[in-house]
């Protein structure tokens, strides 16, 4: 039993220590999360529907699908000026 106590002494000791176990500390962080957009989402053009076979009325039904995408004031300048309000800065 002695020889016991002798060989548990040094872990006893070991664990007498005047910091304390447990520390709580309450951290305030300040995280930016994304926003959503206040711009309304853009139209987008409708789908081509039945495609003349005509290779001349396909091209003229395809540049004017083009137009309303690209063109001045189409879907995707309204799309760039809502990119541009929602952009982060």
């Amino acid at each position: 039993m002695r020889y016991l106590t002798f060989c548990l002494l040094p872990f006893i000791a070991a664990c007498s220590h005047s910091e304390p176990g447990v520390r709580i500390e309450t951290v305030e962080v300040i995280k930016e999360v994304q926003k959503p957009c206040p711009g309304p989402r853009p139209e987008r053009p409708a789908p081509l529907k039945n495609p003349p076979s005509d290779a001349v009325a396909l091209a003229a039904t395809l540049a004017a699908k083009l137009a309303e995408y690209a063109g001045q004031g189409g879907y995707a300048d309204r799309a760039e000026s809502i990119f541009d309000i929602c952009e982060v800065q």
